[in-house]
């Protein structure tokens, strides 16, 4: 692992566990056996180290679901967005741990993930519309604040793996999937 890479995994860990504010860049240099020169160096600053973490998981993210979600047929769409919590904190765990606790707090970390969920919702407004829903405008609107709230339970409680397909089919259950 080169030093920027572990720079990176020290800092998401220790800012996973303590904040981001709680956080010295001295901390994380121990974390990562190396010198905080050589953090600011890569970095410059904290925030932008923070922002480089967001952003490299979110790239990730959406390389991921865009090869999960292609091609799909409009119910096989929503089906698989219901589905999108188990993939994402299952894909990198210590992100989206760390983006459940500094997203309320965090603009940066906000306007990552909002820009990440953005085509999301156009594309469910265009299912909704096709399968014939009264309002799809607000029905996508509704299915992305479940999942919004489904992955930050799944980032905040960790359940088995065995509950959250439980939790995921109740949800199918409910748009006859």
């Amino acid at each position: 692992m080169s030093k920027k890479e572990a720079i990176l995994d020290a800092a998401l860990k220790l800012f996973t566990e303590n904040g981001v504010r709680a956080t010295s860049t001295k901390s994380i240099a121990s974390e990562a056996n190396t010198s905080e020169a050589l953090i600011f160096k890569h970095y410059g600053t904290k925030d932008h180290l923070l922002e480089t973490i967001i952003k490299k998981a979110y790239q990730t993210a959406a390389v991921e679901t865009n090869l999960y979600l292609k091609g799909l047929s409009e119910s096989a769409y929503i089906n698989s967005m219901i589905e999108l919590p188990i993939h994402l904190t299952r894909s990198n765990p210590g992100f989206w741990r760390m983006q459940y606790k500094i997203m309320p707090l965090n603009p940066i970390s906000s306007r990552y993930h909002e820009n990440f969920m953005r085509p999301c919702q156009l594309r469910l407004t265009e299912c909704f519309s096709a399968l014939g829903y009264d309002n799809p405008v607000l029905e996508a609107e509704l299915l992305l604040i479940h999942i919004d709230g489904v992955w930050k339970y799944f980032a905040a409680h960790q359940p088995d793996a065995s509950v959250k397909k439980e939790l995921i089919e109740v949800m199918k259950q409910k748009y006859k999937f």
